[in-house]
């Protein structure tokens, strides 16, 4: 059978970052904490603006100025040459730059890059933290943001007033050009011949558009970012600075946020939207590749520390369950009636089973665990390929919480002590993570490095695993609506997309009008819409400001996650981690470490503003507005190997805080107790004693 060739843009999700800065480092291309053949320095790393693959060090991170510096999303082109039914892992791709020629004499002469970033969220639904996707089920919505401003979800009023619209913009990387998604400049588009088409009439929307005037705490919210391209064509999407805006009373005075996830009157300059581009040969025919999606939002303050479930292990256990990924691993067996995990298939250990013992080790890094819990997780970390199941600390998987049956509220001794998903007070790892474990606990697996991905698909991998999973209240980048099938091409067997690609509503950017907004509110989740997402489809689903959330999502009593209600077999004011590997909480300074002996442990968020009665409240800023404010001054947490000293080497197995604007080294700051540890009881109500 003849072959037909493809082209994909990869990774299918990737994630542009906020910075303070104009300049910029380059989003990672490996995978978070995992060890890298022929260096000391683990996955996770951004890459130096300029390079292929240098990581960053600790130098980089700030601009001269001490400005935090923006990571920019990078996307690359692949070809494929796929058959009638695609496989994955299919193990292919070719890289396709600027004067790439193809096996059929081909050469490419230009890409035209697009994108169209918008922020929904203010015009969104409310995020439901104890509900999770569940607020949507059953064909409801939540209450809707902003419910004072007059009109439906999809009303012009309100979306004019509500939703950020960039629009679309295209560039050429022959032509080395540049755009930005600020209120200015002129949208445009590509059309089917590869020509770059302006759209005068685009009806951009910004905040200050129908406001006279914003309370600015950072500056104006006026851009969602830029696109450009490297010196090879690779497109980069830069995000905005991170900027949140609220809106004035009728005493003229801001309007106060009074939560962590639906403020009313407020705005960010959080985006996402569809990423495309069309190939141009030295025929002058032209071809589409299949595009990809770009989120911009919340710094990667431990870029290195791989959370247990990352996005990653969510979006894979989603299509080996739901979209038949992988046959030969989950699929119907003679004599079942349901799909099931193939009990003879072997997962390969340094692939699929390693990254959650490592994972497990480095959240040491993020969070005040007591001594055994550290020594526990050492062990774990330790177990390598050559052992023996049954004489680890993992025998038996007899400390995992198993997320088939209902354990989710059973907190020690089983791990992770992370708290849980919406609804529930502790997390489980994924239903294809865990059957990973039992076939290694079973010995069925299988040793050696394995190298079954091709180079696009490592970097849909490595995109996602280096972001925070299995907790999404609200999240970190992204949401609970990651997970839901609705959103993905589904036919990517046949259709050469291949997985993990967000099918895009079609915008043909016709008949536009100044006046009428051109999104809709877009896509629910839960609703039957298999349409597509529009441009902000994906960031709309998250807090606002972002700021808020963050600064929030330290510590927490179990309860947080129950309706106010403790369900777990613990102690009802006992405080445990929400997103202690995206959201650091207590780090440890690397200039405080001398000869590779550690310190005591520091709070990430310290320092005037910070300081709490209640230990539920420490590491946070106690008034939200700073955390708008001072957000971008939290220091980052990097490997030994990476941290800049002229006086002293940090040994590789220590992951060190740097570049904090919040205190200086040695600064006395609250101390953090050793867990576990309790909030404050609460008041009892009048008339009630205490229980």
């Amino acid at each position: 059978m003849k072959k037909r060739t493809v082209f994909r843009v990869h990774p299918t999700i990737n994630f542009a970052r906020f910075g303070t800065s104009e300049d910029y480092i380059l989003s990672p291309d490996t995978s978070a904490g995992l060890p890298q053949d022929g260096t000391d320095i683990t996955g996770g790393l951004p890459i130096k603006k300029g390079t292929e693959s240098e990581t960053i060090t600790s130098q980089d991170l700030r601009d001269q100025d001490g400005n935090l510096k923006k990571q920019a999303a990078r996307f690359r082109l692949y070809a494929y040459e796929v058959d009638k039914l695609d496989t994955y892992p299919s193990g292919n791709g070719t890289e396709v730059t600027i004067a790439t020629q193809l096996p059929d004499g081909r050469t490419v002469t230009d890409l035209i890059w697009s994108s169209h970033l918008a922020n929904k969220k203010a015009a969104a639904y409310n995020v439901v933290n104890n509900k999770g996707i569940e607020a949507y089920a059953n064909n409801q919505v939540p209450q809707m943001r902003n419910p004072e401003v007059h009109g439906s979800i999809d009303s012009a009023n309100r979306l004019n007033r509500l939703m950020i619209d960039a629009g679309p913009r295209a560039i050429s990387a022959k032509n080395k050009e540049k755009a930005s998604f600020d209120r200015c400049s002129t949208a445009s588009w590509v059309r089917k011949n590869g020509k770059i088409e302006t759209l005068p009439d685009y009806p951009i929307r910004f905040p200050i558009d129908t406001n006279d005037e914003l309370f600015e705490p950072s500056g104006p919210l006026e851009t969602l970012g830029d696109i450009l391209t490297d010196e090879k064509g690779r497109l980069l999407v830069l995000p905005s600075m991170g900027n949140a805006v609220g809106q004035y009373d009728e005493y003229g005075v801001p309007i106060q946020m009074t939560g962590d996830l639906n403020n009313v009157g407020w705005f960010d300059s959080a985006a996402d939207g569809p990423v495309n581009v069309t190939i141009v040969f030295n025929d002058g025919s032209t071809e589409e590749a299949f595009g990809a999606w770009v989120v911009c939002g919340d710094p990667a303050y431990a870029p290195q520390i791989r959370n247990v479930v990352s996005v990653w292990d969510d979006v894979y256990d989603m299509f080996v369950r739901d979209l038949n990924l992988q046959p030969e691993l989950y699929n119907k067996v003679e004599g079942e009636k349901d799909f099931v995990f193939n009990p003879d298939y072997k997962p390969n250990f340094v692939q699929d089973i390693q990254p959650v013992f490592i994972a497990c080790n480095l959240q040491r890094w993020t969070a005040n665990l007591p001594p055994l819990a550290l020594r526990g997780h050492t062990a774990v970390e330790s177990i390598s390929e050559d052992d023996n199941p049954d004489q680890t600390i993992m025998a038996a998987l007899n400390f995992i919480r198993n997320p088939n049956k209902d354990e989710t509220n059973i907190g020690m001794p089983l791990m992770p002590l992370s708290l849980g998903a919406a609804g529930t007070s502790f997390m489980t790892v994924t239903k294809t993570q865990y059957f990973f474990l039992e076939q290694w606990s079973k010995k069925k697996f299988e040793t050696g490095k394995a190298n079954r991905l091709g180079p696009g698909e490592f970097l849909d991998m490595s995109a996602l695993a280096n972001c925070l999973g299995g907790r999404y209240v609200p999240g970190i980048e992204v949401s609970y609506t990651i997970m839901d099938k609705d959103i993905y091409i589904q036919d990517w067997k046949t259709s050469g997309t291949g997985p993990f690609r967000i099918k895009q509503y079609p915008l043909t950017y016709e008949n536009l009008d100044k006046e009428t907004p051109y999104l809709s509110s877009g896509w629910i989740p839960l609703h039957n819409m298999t349409n597509g997402l529009e441009p902000g489809d994906v960031s709309k689903f998250m807090a606002i400001p972002w700021q808020t959330d963050y600064n929030s999502c330290s510590i927490h009593a179990t309860a947080i996650n129950t309706d106010g209600v403790n369900e777990s077999n613990g102690a009802e004011t006992t405080l445990y981690w929400s997103w202690p590997s995206q959201r650091p909480d207590a780090v440890y300074v690397a200039e405080e470490v001398v000869n590779n002996v550690l310190p005591k442990q520091k709070w990430s968020i310290r320092g005037p503003g910070t300081y709490a009665v209640n230990p539920a409240s420490a590491a946070t800023f106690q008034d939200p507005l700073q955390s708008v404010k001072d957000w971008h001054k939290i220091g980052i947490i990097v490997q030994g190997t990476n941290v800049d000293n002229d006086e002293q080497k940090y040994s590789p197995s220590l992951y060190l805080e740097v570049q904090s604007q919040l205190t200086n080294p040695g600064d006395t700051t609250d101390p953090v107790p050793s867990w576990p540890f309790n909030a404050n009881p609460p008041k009892p109500k009048k008339g009630c004693p205490y229980h």
